[in-house]
């Protein structure tokens, strides 16, 4: 690995870790009601892109970044429609 595999890593790392406080804190409180739903389904729609993208273009960061991303963003989608308000 060289550097910008490196920087890459370092993206995916903080890149996914923008979005673990609102997924902890959604689960701890049992609440996303100020959370839109579109919010979600954009991100949800764009992460799965980019993660496509990454596959196809055999990015590995790219690839595990947005695999993360997707994840908690269909945690917060679960929660968004199993939490009552």
């Amino acid at each position: 690995m060289n550097w910008i595999d490196y920087l890459g890593l370092l993206g995916v790392v903080t890149g996914s870790l923008t979005f673990v406080p609102q997924v902890y804190k959604a689960w701890i409180s049992k609440s996303v009601g100020d959370l839109s739903i579109w919010t979600v389904l954009i991100l949800i729609s764009n992460v799965a892109i980019w993660l496509v993208y990454g596959i196809l273009k055999d990015d590995f960061a790219m690839e595990l970044a947005n695999s993360i991303i997707l994840t908690l963003a269909l945690v917060m989608l679960y929660f968004k429609l199993t939490f009552k308000k």
